[in-house]
């Protein structure tokens, strides 16, 4: 599953220890307008999919979690590193996240962005 794949969850993980359930999403996609546009249908997925409880229809027992605690995260795994433009969106992108409650963490989808690892 891709970024392009704005309908559908990429990745859902937990860390009891760290009480964060992280819903990734993988970006393979260089960084242009569209890719911006495609990025934020996914993100409001992403939201949506949490706040409407559908999460815990799929994973019945992350209801009792959340009573004691649990955070989300959305965790934005690329293969590239985002430009000026895109750190402006992200910053924007991440502001709303946190309003919302949650966490947004970006990071490269291995040890480095493949853009900088040349």
């Amino acid at each position: 599953m891709t970024v392009e794949q704005t309908e559908l969850i990429d990745s859902v993980s937990l860390d009891q220890a760290g009480a964060v359930c992280t819903l990734a999403i993988i970006d393979d996609l260089v960084w242009d307008e569209l890719h911006l546009q495609l990025l934020q249908t996914k993100l409001n997925t992403y939201l949506r999919y949490i706040e409407s409880g559908e999460i815990f229809v799929a994973y019945p027992a992350l209801q009792e979690l959340v009573e004691q605690g649990l955070d989300f995260a959305i965790e934005l795994r690329c293969i590239y590193a985002p430009g000026s433009h895109a750190n402006l969106f992200l910053e924007s992108a991440g502001n709303i996240i946190r309003d919302a409650g949650y966490i947004l963490r970006v990071g490269p989808l291995g040890s480095d962005y493949a853009d900088e690892a040349l």
